[in-house]
């Protein structure tokens, strides 16, 4: 299953791996429902970098870009996100 994420802000995706690093799911809720029913998922995962993105952008033009992904790759329909 697919799950699609942006990143941006000061430490852009530096962060957000830190973050999931940190946390295993990024705070995402079905990550979240996965690793309950089995810690151990984590371990499979497997990260991907679809596109960067120019520093510049906005937090609403990333989050543009995120959306046309999630639509293009089906994951709201048969992936993780829920949003």
């Amino acid at each position: 299953m697919q799950y699609v994420g942006s990143a941006y802000g000061e430490e852009g995706i530096l962060g957000r791996w830190k973050h999931y690093a940190k946390t295993a799911h990024g705070d995402n809720q079905e990550l979240k429902r996965i690793l309950a029913a089995d810690p151990e998922a984590a371990n499979r995962f497997r990260f991907t970098i679809l596109r960067t993105l120019p520093r510049t952008l906005t937090m609403n033009e990333v989050i543009e870009h995120e959306g046309r992904y999630k639509k293009k790759l089906g994951s709201r329909a048969f992936g993780l996100n829920v949003n």
